[in-house]
């Protein structure tokens, strides 16, 4: 596809004012917001081993909302047991069988406690969860941009125009913010260049939100190394030519896991690295011109979460508004492992979710790995490690949203950022991962 790329610069305001221009124009085209239930896993899931000797007690607190809710019991070769919720026992001994599911109606509160005695047996494992269905309306609108983080924008910048990105708004932003930097978790400013990425001239979201941070607030944690991490590991492209993207790439100096390969479910994919190593996915695409003697991507395809709880994870998407889905699961050998960087055998449950009707179709790719499985953690803030760290979502009310999020029990990474008009807030999801929000204030 023949691009030729221009370059803007956001005003003297920065990202406050780049953001009210950009909210105004996707009002435009987004759908109206509405409100959405999901059984949300307010606690777990958590297995509990049984370890031969005296009985073990394992306590925590968890938050969820004032009503009912559900204990969910995988009860694996034991045959009793002792829990109790908020000092109250709920769960004994009499209501085991042995093996299979046991179902306790609970009350929770905002705050609450869990306390889970296991005996002192041979062996047999106890799978504990507790739901809770939630119903809110939280405004989504639209995916805004994934955020990467780089060693040298200057040479991610000279990597995004040879894939093709045409749209680039630079710099994005000013170099320090105190209230842009405690939002991300700094306890005071930090330093920084930022730029906007997009397929499209003038820039459209979703972009890549490209940032290099500097001095003191560089980081040195590298991009995950392998795809199974927990986090967000990697964005996915659309192209009219995989093979000839490939070769072009290539030939440009960028790295790749393997050649273009055909998965199980018939996608043609293939995976390549930045400079610093983080992953960016490249499927193949019958949507948009044929193949040119230059790059081809057509869109962002997907953004990928690798988690630790499918289950978990699909009830808190859908609760924010992703009720569009599409089945992910895969496994496979030889080729198809080798493309995402393993010798062995792979496999995973997933699901690509999507906000549905009126958005731009962009999804999120939720991957459950179950071989090869890696139990590490996503980073902890700041937002700053190397690699592909936040994913940012366009909100009708930021101040309606926080509110609401705030009373669901849900984990606030730091304070507000911006100005009066407009503002960016961070939550977690249930495996750390950085969910960004932004959207104009209204207090």
């Amino acid at each position: 596809m023949n691009r030729s790329k221009s370059i803007y610069s956001s005003p003297a305001l920065g990202l406050r004012a780049a953001g009210f221009a950009l909210f105004l124009g996707l009002l435009a085209v987004a759908p109206a917001a509405s409100s959405h239930e999901a059984n949300l896993t307010r606690f777990g899931p958590e297995t509990y081993e049984l370890v031969q000797g005296k009985p073990t007690t394992h306590s925590t607190t968890f938050r969820a909302i004032d009503g009912p809710a559900k204990l969910v019991l995988q009860d694996e070769g034991i045959d009793n047991a002792w829990i109790k919720i908020n000092g109250r026992d709920v769960v004994e001994p009499q209501d085991f069988s042995g093996n299979g599911e046991v179902i306790v109606d609970l009350n929770l509160t905002r705050e609450n406690t869990i306390e889970v005695t296991v005996p002192g047996i041979p062996d047999g494992e106890l799978g504990v969860r507790v739901t809770q269905v939630t119903e809110a309306d939280l405004g989504l609108l639209r995916q805004g941009y994934f955020g990467l983080n780089t060693t040298d924008i200057e040479r991610q910048r000279a990597l995004y125009d040879t894939m093709g990105f045409i749209g680039e708004i630079y710099p994005a932003g000013p170099e320090t913010s105190t209230t842009f930097a405690q939002s991300l978790g700094f306890p005071d400013d930090y330093l920084i260049y930022v730029s906007l990425h997009s397929l499209e001239d003038p820039p459209t979201q979703p972009f890549v939100d490209t940032v290099q941070f500097r001095g003191n607030s560089y980081r040195e944690d590298p991009p995950y190394a392998k795809l199974n991490h927990i986090g967000m590991t990697y964005g996915t492209y659309s192209t009219t030519d995989l093979e000839g993207d490939y070769a072009y790439f290539q030939s440009e100096g960028v790295e790749f896991l393997s050649a273009p390969i055909t998965a199980p479910n018939g996608e043609r994919f293939v995976f390549m690295k930045d400079q610093d190593g983080t992953f960016i996915k490249l499927v193949e695409t019958a949507e948009g011109e044929g193949p040119t003697p230059g790059p081809d991507l057509v869109r962002l395809a997907n953004t990928n979460m690798n988690v630790t709880d499918l289950q978990r994870s699909r009830e808190f998407y859908r609760l924010l508004g992703f009720t569009e889905s599409a089945p992910g699961s895969q496994a496979g050998s030889g080729d198809f492992a080798a493309a995402h960087g393993f010798d062995g055998p792979i496999e995973f449950e997933g699901e690509d979710i999507s906000l549905g009707e009126g958005t731009d179709g962009a999804t999120i790719q939720l991957r459950q790995w179950k071989s090869p499985y890696d139990n590490a953690p996503s980073y902890p803030p700041p937002v700053n490690h190397l690699g592909i760290d936040r994913i940012n979502f366009y909100v009708e009310d930021l101040t309606a949203t926080i509110e609401t999020m705030n009373d669901l029990g849900f984990e606030q990474l730091g304070p507000i950022g911006g100005g009066p008009g407009f503002g960016i807030v961070f939550f977690f999801d249930p495996d750390g991962i950085k969910v960004q929000l932004s959207g104009p204030r209204t207090d």
